[in-house]
């Protein structure tokens, strides 16, 4: 999760800025507003970090309003997704091994504090991630983490059929993924832009400058492909209005993923699959 793109969105379309040049800026992935920024307490509360507000910030390229917490910087997806591992996975109650892809700092410092976690982040262009590394080819023996976190990373990837079978080979058997992206399950299928060079071009078709896609109700089936069997959860399947109203989220969606105990007993005894380094313990 980066911020202040949306400043740079003129130059980055008029001058077709490749996404590397823009996300290895260091200062994009630091909030610069004050904790709280004079906004009191009210109604609205974050799970992530337990604030309370009146309003929310604005967020997005489209400076999208009433988004963003003034205290962690959590946005929509952020908080459901929190809400969805706290209350609908064993997150707080097992030893797992997680792979946090593209870390988003309000979510990061909660997962790094919990002890029953051994956590490692990844991610291409942040200088904080813990390891360095293009989602297409992750530095990672086959089976290694019980639980990978992938939140709006694959629209960014023109190959993401690859990235989708690396979170496939990385995951244990029986391990868990839960993915995020745009997402509109009613498009038939997904408006696909892997093509697509130009960042004006692609932030006219995708709503935003480094996207490929918007993904569509295919999705489930593109992720099963790459091993991954997935079940669509929706924030208005899981939670109240009330409930959305007091944590602000939207309608929105996560793809919950298990992988194929079968597969992957295949893949590691015929040694297909595997890439990279063999790592051992994640920390």
């Amino acid at each position: 999760m980066i911020y202040g793109l949306g400043r740079q969105l003129s130059r980055v379309t008029l001058l077709g800025l490749p996404e590397a040049e823009i996300y290895r800026q260091e200062r994009l992935y630091r909030r610069s507003a004050a904790r709280g920024g004079g906004i009191r307490s009210g109604l609205l509360h974050c799970p992530v970090c337990g604030g309370r507000a009146t309003r929310y910030r604005p967020f997005g390229l489209a400076n999208r309003p009433n988004s963003a917490c003034p205290y962690c910087g959590s946005v929509e997806r952020h908080r459901f997704l929190w809400l969805y591992l706290r209350e609908r996975t064993s997150l707080l109650r097992q030893r797992l091994r997680v792979l946090h892809v593209a870390p988003e700092p309000c979510l990061e410092r909660r997962l790094r504090a919990l002890p029953n976690l051994r956590y490692l982040s990844v991610d291409q262009f942040n200088p904080g991630a813990d390891r360095r590394a293009d989602l297409t080819r992750l530095p990672f023996a086959a089976a290694q983490f019980d639980l990978v976190l992938c939140s709006h990373v694959l629209e960014h990837i023109p190959d993401d059929a690859a990235a989708m079978a690396e979170l496939s080979r990385v995951l244990k058997p029986g391990g868990t993924a839960v993915v995020l992206v745009p997402y509109d399950p009613k498009r038939p299928e997904t408006e696909e832009g892997r093509d697509v060079t130009s960042p004006a071009e692609r932030w006219r078709r995708f709503g935003h400058p480094y996207h490929y896609r918007i993904y569509g109700a295919d999705l489930p089936a593109r992720l099963s492909a790459a091993g991954l069997t997935a079940m669509v959860v929706a924030t208005r399947a899981m939670l109240s209005g009330h409930h959305r109203r007091k944590y602000r989220i939207n309608r929105n969606y996560l793809l919950h993923c298990r992988s194929s105990s079968r597969e992957k007993m295949d893949r590691r005894s015929s040694g297909s699959g595997m890439r990279g380094t063999p790592t051992g313990s994640v920390r």
